[in-house]
């Protein structure tokens, strides 16, 4: 006789759904079977912005961020935190070459001390027109990404700022014009510019430019035309030589860990946006630029292009200023150099 706690004790009858319940069932199993449900979550990149979101760099970089979003379909999202707000510019290359930052923007000069070969983009009195400072990106741009991919770092895309001209109170048409005025100076370049005139160096920082300009702590000072604007230079510097001394860029960079861990489509994305941010960045800084002289000129600033005598002295000062540079960054700096000077003869 079979012992009677030996068969299974029925089971409770279930407990009738509601219809809330019946549906909301209903709404998962038909989400688990969506196509939706299969793809993986987005790739979120934090970069490392360094300006305010006014300024055209800025809205290039956030311009770059949604295409990249919207051609990789959603599976990258690049968030932009501007002016600096994730991370001090000096922190960035850093933080890339770690894999601790996705992406970030950098002065690329401003790391010439650490890197010599960028120091290319500041060598003063070797362009002179923005198609000038694109070709000697295009011979540098090899060598540069080589030397950062060492670091962990690839590069997404350059652009550059307005070109620097001269302001001054009175008309300079050749570099002993400066000479006993008051002259701004800001880096080497411009040091040894005031030497070479004669002029008294003053350093003044950009946020009280004004203010100097108005006081008249300065006579004349090298910088862009958008700076100009800024710092309302018609006050007192009524002349405005548009010698583009140099054009400096910004590099926009990505740590090479983090884009090794996307897959092919997202890298795919990220370079397509990255070509057209380049292209539309150094149209926007050739904008931003006339917009900022056709300012100058409203307010009176006489606009005049380099004499002569001003172009043949700054050249021989830039022809120093390449050989130290070159001789500091040894092979690669004297082959860019080359390079770049062997296309303008070919032009």
């Amino acid at each position: 006789m079979a012992d009677r706690h030996s068969w299974p004790a029925p089971a409770l009858p279930p407990a009738r759904a509601t219809r809330r319940q019946a549906l909301a069932a209903l709404g998962a199993a038909a989400a688990a079977c969506s196509p939706l449900a299969a793809r993986a979550a987005p790739t979120t990149l934090q970069c490392a912005g360094a300006y305010a979101d006014s300024l055209f760099h800025t809205r290039n970089l956030q311009q770059f961020a949604r295409q990249a979003s919207q051609s990789s379909q959603g599976a990258v999202q690049v968030e932009v935190v501007a002016n600096a707000k994730l991370m001090p510019m000096k922190q960035v290359l850093a933080a890339l070459g770690s894999g601790d930052l996705a992406m970030g923007e950098i002065f690329m000069s401003n790391f010439a001390q650490e890197l010599p070969l960028l120091g290319v983009d500041s060598l003063p009195f070797i362009v002179r027109s923005f198609d000038d400072a694109k070709r000697l990106w295009n011979v540098t741009r090899q060598p540069i990404s080589a030397l950062l991919h060492k670091q962990g770092i690839r590069v997404l895309y350059t652009a550059p700022w307005p070109g620097q001209g001269l302001y001054a109170r009175a008309p300079v048409n050749r570099l002993e014009d400066l000479k006993g005025q008051k002259l701004r100076v800001n880096n080497g370049a411009t040091t040894f510019m005031a030497k070479a005139a004669g002029a008294t160096p003053v350093d003044i920082p950009a946020n009280n430019l004004a203010r100097a300009i108005q006081d008249g702590e300065v006579d004349a000072m090298v910088t862009s035309s958008t700076t100009g604007v800024d710092s309302q230079s018609w006050n007192a510097l009524g002349v405005f030589v548009d010698m583009r001394a140099w054009i400096p860029k910004n590099l926009v960079l990505m740590s090479e860990k983090r884009w090794a861990a996307l897959p092919e489509t997202a890298r795919q994305a990220l370079q397509a946006a990255a070509s057209d941010a380049e292209a539309r960045g150094w149209q926007l800084a050739q904008d931003a630029d006339d917009a900022a002289q056709r300012i100058l000129a409203s307010h009176g600033t006489k606009i005049t292009q380099p004499s002569y005598e001003l172009r043949r002295s700054l050249d021989l000062l830039g022809e120093r200023f390449a050989r130290d540079w070159s001789g500091k960054v040894g092979v690669d700096g004297a082959r860019v150099l080359i390079d770049y000077y062997a296309g303008a003869h070919k032009g």
